[in-house]
């Protein structure tokens, strides 16, 4: 029988939420409280739900944590600054992030991320001559 996992999932940020509060043994990260610990908690739940919840707006990942739109923006630029003194925060981010590629769809279209311009117009004229074919016209 194969053990391998087919990735189904898309991640979802209240899912994202639950995996940083479990790795960090929290209760409710939502709450108005300000110490190092939430806040940094809150700074990791944002990144990870901008990078694995594409579809996802600002004030969604927010609201989820009882924040607005502005706070998640602050909350992403904050999470570099604070992960250079505190390296934690990336290993927490990083085995959260490593569980998320295994079991949950990744978002975008990662096979044509390092396409170089020319490549992407070698592309574009395969994409040419399969349409002409397709419509019946002469190339």
């Amino acid at each position: 029988m194969d053990n391998t996992k087919t990735k189904e999932k898309i991640a979802r940020p209240e899912k994202i939420l639950s995996m940083v509060q479990k790795e960090l043994d929290l209760k409710d990260i939502s709450i108005k409280n300000r110490t190092r610990e939430m806040s940094q908690a809150r700074f990791i739940y944002f990144k990870l739900a901008r990078k694995y919840c594409r579809y996802a707006s600002l004030s969604k990942i927010g609201k989820v944590v009882k924040r607005d739109h502005a706070t998640v923006l602050n909350g992403l630029k904050k999470f570099d600054a604070e992960a250079k003194y505190d390296p934690y925060m990336y290993d927490v981010y990083d085995n959260i992030a490593k569980h998320l590629d295994i079991y949950y769809v990744k978002p975008g279209r990662e096979e044509y991320i390092d396409m170089t311009f020319d490549q992407v117009l070698d592309r574009v004229d395969k994409l040419e001559d399969k349409i002409n074919k397709f419509v019946g016209w002469k190339n």
